[in-house]
This record gives structure tokens, sequence and C-alpha cells, in this order.
């Protein structure tokens, strides 16, 4: 009878071993970033890419740790509540707030939240410097105008508000922001026939910390890309990149080689990045060979700025 027990005994801690073990791995691999890291996120940042709730293209991420909550534009205006929930994670505060351009794919979600925070504070909010007027003059070929106005409209005048210009380099919640493209004569001068200022004039600009560093192409186009590729071949060197206008009509494999990053983020669905009517599919598997490339199939995807 001692012999069953002493068994049944063993087994039973055997059992819970393992069980214990198991909720210790899967809590383990919750945490690894999209490489099999496990950041620090006392001392490291973790850069999250996010879907879009309206299951299309948008742009939609944070760069995070124990202490610091950077936001990178938001998506549509029907994200609001997906950002919100995250923003609620991180004791409602924003530290940061990166607007790369008023499309309402990118600004929609800001928008609501700004219009309605809640409990929600917004400590500074940082964009790429577009001329209102002059954008309101020549009307927008690929978008709804309307988001810019609204975001003119709650912005103006804020005092945590800092428009963005090309060559700006600052410290932001201990990182570093590297500013490559922002709205200037020298976007008036490249953009082409189709008038797209708003995609071209979008923020280029590379996040770094101590060991790593990301680089944001934004919505730029392809009407940038020689003129960027020229200015910046040697600075835009990093470890991770989130390729330009969702991965359709923007920036050349040349200018993606020169990065010589190893992870690349497309921001769409799998509808679009695996769909050979885009250009996003091409780049897909061009980039593959050179690295990972993450999309909303996997979302949320992460990498750590080490």
């Amino acid at each position: 009878m001692k012999k069953r027990t002493l068994i049944s005994a063993g087994l039973l801690a055997v059992c819970l071993i393992a069980l214990v073990s198991a909720a210790y791995f899967f809590s383990l691999r919750s945490r690894m970033d999209s490489t099999g890291y496990l950041p620090d996120t006392s001392a490291e940042y973790v850069v999250t890419q996010y879907p879009d709730a309206t299951g299309v293209q948008g742009t939609f991420y944070t760069i995070a740790n124990d202490d610091f909550l950077i936001i990178i534009d938001g998506g549509w205006a029907e994200n609001s509540d997906a950002v919100r929930s995250v923003i609620a994670e991180h004791g409602n505060v924003v530290d940061a707030w990166i607007i790369s351009h008023p499309h309402q794919d990118h600004a929609g979600a800001f928008n609501e939240i700004y219009a309605n925070p809640g409990d929600i504070t917004i400590r500074a909010i940082y964009d790429n410097g577009f001329d209102y007027d002059f954008i309101e003059a020549s009307g927008e070929p690929y978008d709804d105008i309307t988001v810019m106005e609204t975001y003119h409209a709650l912005t103006e005048g804020a005092d945590n508000l800092t428009h963005l210009k090309r060559g700006d380099s600052l410290s932001l919640c201990g990182l570093t922001l590297d500013v490559y493209n922002a709205y200037d004569d020298t976007v008036l001068a490249a953009v082409g026939d189709e008038k797209d200022y708003q995609n071209n004039a979008s923020l280029l600009f590379k996040i770094s910390s101590e060991n790593s560093s990301m680089l944001f192409c934004s919505d730029i186009k392809y009407d940038m890309n020689d003129t960027l590729l020229s200015a910046y071949r040697d600075s835009i060197s990093c470890d991770y990149v989130q390729t330009g206008h969702h991965g359709n009509w923007s920036f050349s494999n040349e200018f993606y080689e020169a990065t010589g990053a190893s992870v690349y983020f497309i921001d769409a669905p799998s509808s679009i990045t695996d769909n050979a009517d885009f250009p996003a599919s091409t780049l897909k598997e061009d980039l593959q060979k050179n690295g990972t490339v993450l999309d909303f199939r996997t979302a949320p995807n992460s990498v750590t700025l080490k």
C-alpha cells in the first residue's frame, strides 16, 4: 500500500513539475519578440506592429518599455478602440505620439482619441510639418482630405506639438530620433505629376537605442527614392525597417539593401502582400532573400531595440 502511495505521489509530482514547466515555457514564449529574443523591458525597448481593425492596410506601431510608450500613427478611425486598449496597458499615458502624415489610415485613430481622450494623457505630439494651406489648395489625389483638416483643427496651436524637419536629431524617451524626410521644398521639387505631396512628405526617420535601430519609411513613394538614397545612403543603415507605403510603389531594392536590415515590416494584410496584383508581393519575395518579412498575417509582430 505504501509502495502504491509513493508511486502515486511520485507521478503527481512529475505531472506538477511538467505543468509548471509548460506554464513557464509558455509564459517565456509569450514574452519573446518575433525573432525569438526575450527583451529586458527595464532597459530595452520593444517595437510592436499591430494589424488594423478594419482588416485592410494601416499603420500602428508602439515602441515601449517599463517606463515609456511611443506611438507611431495609429491606423484608421475604426482602429481607435484597439489603440485605446494598448494605451490602457501602459497606464493611459502616451509619452510621444508620432504622426507620419495626416492620411486616414495613419491619423484617423489619433483624431478620434485626441478629440475625446477620456483618461488618456498625450505628453508630446510630433508630425511632418505639412503646409496645411498648400495641401488644402492643391487637393489630395489619394486620400480623404477631411482627415488632414480634422487633424489640423484639433492640433493647431497645441503647445505639445512639434513639427519635425529634415535633419532634426533629438532625444526621445531615452532613444535617438533622426529625421531624413519631412514636408519641405526638397519634397516639392521631387514630387511628380501625380502631385502626391502628403505621401511623399511623410516622415522618414530612424529610431536608435544603444545597440539597435529601426528605420520608418511611412508612406513615401518612388518619387523620393533617388533623392533620399543619394542624400542618406550612409545614414539609413539599421537592424529593422518599416517598408514604405505598405510595400507598394515605394522604395527600390537598392534602397532596402543599403539599410542592411535583417527584419522588414509591411503594414498590410496577406490579401495584399501575397497578391500578385500588388507590388508588395514582389517586394516581400525579394526581401525574404535577405531577411525576415513580417506583415499582418502574423501581427502583432515585434522586435527589440537592444
